[in-house]
């Protein structure tokens, strides 16, 4: 008796530590780009926030592991329409292609820095000013 819940505790150990790959997933937890905001809720639940800018709507999600990833599963929607996902939730599976994949290391994005022509920076004139008097 005692070998068979030995081996029921193994078994049960080594499904837990591979868990199955997200073809093998229910298809109910996937989200795909073109989807409502109606159908992430139907798939993924109420989100933990939800934020508005102009024609954008971010959705964040809990996948519990926010302090070594660093951030909620988010859900960017343009437009009403799924455009991106950033999923590291064992249940929150994008089938778009994510701008964030979940091999990628988070590193800073740095802002473009502006151009100067050549011409200005030699002769030290100042550039992109206008005066009213």
């Amino acid at each position: 008796m005692t070998r068979h819940v030995l081996l029921a505790l193994a078994a049960t150990a080594a499904l837990a530590a591979h868990p199955a790959p997200a073809a093998a997933q229910d298809s109910s937890s996937m989200i795909r780009p073109g989807m409502s905001e109606a159908d992430v809720r139907a798939r993924w639940g109420e989100p933990a926030a939800v934020r508005h800018a102009n024609d954008w709507t971010f959705m964040f999600y809990q996948n519990f592991d926010e302090h070594h990833v660093g951030w909620l599963d988010t859900v960017f929607l343009q437009g009403g329409q799924v455009v991106d996902c950033i999923a590291r939730a064992p249940g929150h599976v994008y089938l778009g292609q994510s701008s964030s994949p979940g091999n990628r290391t988070p590193e800073r994005t740095l802002p473009a820095q502006p151009t100067t022509p050549p011409d200005a920076a030699a002769s030290g004139a100042v550039t992109g000013v206008r005066v009213t008097p």
